[in-house]
């Protein structure tokens, strides 16, 4: 009767997360053993709700103390639900099926104290190795990366059986560790910041934030934004402050200090652009090349591929502007938007040849006549495959698909 109690107030919320989400969440929350308000982890599970009856709110509570209860006696077992099958594991960690679920709302319930300058290194490095063990059970392709090894005496299907064993026992485990050294998170969260310098935090503050960061940056799904915005916020309340922004615009990537909420905040609008929610990418592209014109972290090549996705014509003529690259990425959206405004000429036709002969792999990997394995690579010399790979994965093909006959002009050899 509880569950179907919580799962109705859930159809009513922002968020809906299902039972196995929620539970998970607050089994984070009482691994931490922080006392959190109701109304803080009600908005962390459900985003926006109208309204919660007193029934609702009851079976939460009552899931939420049988959680604290058994954690902290080290007895807490995952809902029976949250199997993995050996024999069709890949269903079992299907990331609507049980286990997944329970991992990620665990992941984001130990999330909820990531920022907290106060929490020491060694607590943060461990909550950050538990998430990344659960998070191998987020779905199959995490799972073959957690669990399978250079030199293998076991497949990733045994290794990850064994590792599903041990769940349990990695909660109370790290509940104990986290005991051993309180802290009060809502001494944190009603501190008063007043951006304050970097100097004046310590190294173990600085570590745990670099460890924090680290994680974030290997979220690749968009139900996790909140999560990097958790961040970000916080990061904006204690150092990244409006007048530390104002005073020191043009120049942030000098500041050392300044790169972890650069970077969060580039994943944030890579996360954004996957979605599919360009504009919300533009924003906070935008944003980054303002405080670091001479942009560092190449957010110029995701934005130029969102502008022509959003058909923003006059502003990707100013970015070409601004920048002139010798590579492949403002060539090919000069190319792009010439292409959707004038339409197929002798001298676009001209200009296209020049693109392709900056990198012989760019037609036939852009439009699917070469497979190649798309993946985060190191880097890349002009020219090369890794060139080409880059540009998809900053939005070259979805820029493409987004004008219509421009692919099939790309492939046409007429000169």
């Amino acid at each position: 009767m509880a569950r179907k109690t919580i799962l109705a107030f859930s159809q009513n919320t922002l968020n809906q997360p299902d039972y196995n989400y929620i539970e998970g969440f607050l089994v984070g929350l009482a691994t931490l053993g922080t006392e959190v308000r109701v109304d803080e982890w009600l908005v962390n599970i459900f985003g926006d709700y109208q309204s919660i009856n007193r029934y609702q709110l009851e079976a939460l509570m009552e899931l939420c103390e049988q959680c604290q209860i058994t954690v902290a006696k080290a007895t807490y077992k995952l809902p029976k639900q949250c199997v993995l099958s050996k024999n069709d594991i890949a269903t079992s960690l299907d990331e609507e099926a049980p286990l997944p679920k329970f991992c990620t709302g665990f992941i984001a319930g130990l999330s909820t104290v990531l920022n907290d300058v106060k929490l020491s290194a060694e607590h943060k490095e461990a909550i950050v190795e538990t998430q990344a063990f659960f998070a191998g059970f987020t779905s199959l392709d995490r799972a073959k990366l957690m669990f399978s090894y250079s030199e293998p005496t076991r497949t990733f299907e045994q290794e990850a059986l064994l590792a599903k064993r041990r769940l349990a026992s990695t909660i109370h485990a790290l509940s104990d560790t986290l005991s051993m050294l309180p802290f009060d998170i809502d001494d944190f969260a009603d501190s008063e910041f007043k951006g304050v310098d970097y100097n004046e935090f310590s190294d173990e503050a600085l570590d745990a934030k670099d460890d924090a960061v680290s994680f974030l940056l290997q979220l690749d799904d968009v139900d996790s934004l909140y999560l990097l915005d958790e961040f970000l916020n916080v990061e904006e309340q204690t150092f990244i402050t409006p007048a530390f922004k104002q005073q020191n615009e043009g120049h942030f990537w000098l500041i050392h200090e300044t790169r972890p909420y650069m970077a969060v905040r580039f994943h944030k609008a890579r996360l954004l652009f996957e979605s599919n929610q360009f504009q919300k990418a533009c924003t906070e592209l935008e944003a980054l090349l303002k405080l670091n014109p001479n942009d560092n972290q190449a957010c110029r090549y995701l934005y130029a591929n969102c502008l022509v996705l959003l058909k923003q014509w006059d502003k990707l003529k100013v970015l070409l502007s601004e920048y002139e690259d010798g590579g492949i990425f403002m060539s090919a959206a000069d190319v792009l938007m010439r292409f959707a405004l004038e339409g197929e000429s002798a001298e676009l036709n001209a200009i296209k040849q020049s693109l392709i002969k900056a990198n012989k792999h760019f037609v036939k990997i852009l439009t699917g006549q070469e497979k190649v394995r798309l993946h985060d690579v190191l880097g890349y010399t002009l020219g090369s495959k890794e060139e080409v790979i880059t540009y998809i994965e900053m939005g070259g093909k979805k820029a493409w698909l987004s004008v219509e006959g421009s692919l099939f002009w790309l492939r046409n050899k007429k000169k």
